[in-house]
This record gives C-alpha cells, structure tokens and sequence, in this order.
C-alpha cells in the first residue's frame, strides 16, 4: 500500500491566503512609495520682476510647486523597504511555516503604518520637520501614493496577524518517520 500524500488542513490553507495577502500588501506599499505622496494645490504665481527688498538673500532658495513622490523623503525610501521586507516575511512563511516570519511581516506592516500616519500628519502641519525639509509652497495634501501605502501596511497588518494565528507553534511530526520506532 502506497503512502498517502499528506492533505492540506485549514491552517495551511488559512496560512497560503495569508501569505498571498501579506505579498500584495507588500507590492502595494512599494509602488505607493514611488508614487506621489504630497500633491499641492493653492500655488501662488511668482511675477517675474516683483521686487521684495534685497533679492540676494532669496536668489539660492527654490521652493517646491510640484507634487513630491514618497522616494523623495526619508519616509517614503523606509516604507520601500518595509514593504520589500514584508513580501520577503511571506515568502519565507510559505516556505518554511515558522511564526516568527508571520511576526517579522507584522512588525513591518506596522513600521509601514508608522510611517505613513507620520507623513499624513506631517504634510499639513507648517511646522513639521517633514513639511520644512520638502520646502513646500501653497496647500499641501496627501496624494495617492500615500494612500496606498497606507491602505498596504493595514492589510498586511491583517494577512501577518492571520499568519501568526495560522502557523503552528512547531512543525508537526510525520508518523513513522521518527528515529525511535
């Protein structure tokens, strides 16, 4: 009599869809970081020979008008990195059904997450070190890129607690396999 193939139970199933989701998480936490993450509306139009007093001491300073992309701030290169981080933790979690791996892919969806409520309440605070190191001018909002890592870190967020959950504690042992008998 051949040997049975080992069928898969809820938890390996439960595991696979957590897996699936903690890498399209993570896929959309790394796109959303090159995507534009402060969109400006409200620019004022510079008047080409407006004069405001002693015009060498604003000649090197050039002020943003245009949208800023999340790979431009120190915040938006680390959410690309926790978001690469996050589809290697359900790569290997798929491979080798280890918890711990489920909890990397966590503590990175919630960097993520950090990262991305930092920068939303930094873009519309003046005073944020954020909003002065982009120089920005006119109304600043959050764009889409934002959004969308946002949107990633939660769902990874959900798919690692899912993973945890899913995950044996320690791999179960195959009968008739072990040393003793």
């Amino acid at each position: 009599m051949s040997p049975q193939p080992l069928q898969r139970d809820f938890f390996d199933r439960a595991r696979a869809v957590a897996v699936a989701v903690m890498i399209a998480a993570g896929v959309a936490i790394m796109i959303g970081s090159f995507l534009e993450w402060v969109s400006l509306s409200d620019v004022p139009d510079r008047v080409e020979d407006a004069d405001f007093g002693a015009g060498e001491d604003f000649e090197d300073e050039q002020q943003r008008t245009e949208p800023v992309s999340g790979t431009e701030t120190p915040y938006g290169i680390n959410a690309l990195v926790a978001g690469a981080v996050l589809i290697g933790a359900a790569l290997v979690l798929l491979g080798r059904r280890r918890g711990k791996w489920a909890w990397l892919g966590f503590l990175a969806a919630v960097i993520a997450g950090g990262l991305t409520i930092t920068a939303y309440r930094g873009i519309a605070d003046t005073s944020s070190p954020l909003h002065q190191e982009l120089d920005l001018v006119g109304r600043a909002r959050p764009g889409f890129g934002l959004t969308l890592v946002a949107a990633g870190a939660i769902a990874g967020l959900v798919a690692a607690v899912g993973g945890v959950i899913a995950t044996p504690y320690r791999e179960p042992e195959e009968e008739g396999l072990s040393p003793e008998s």
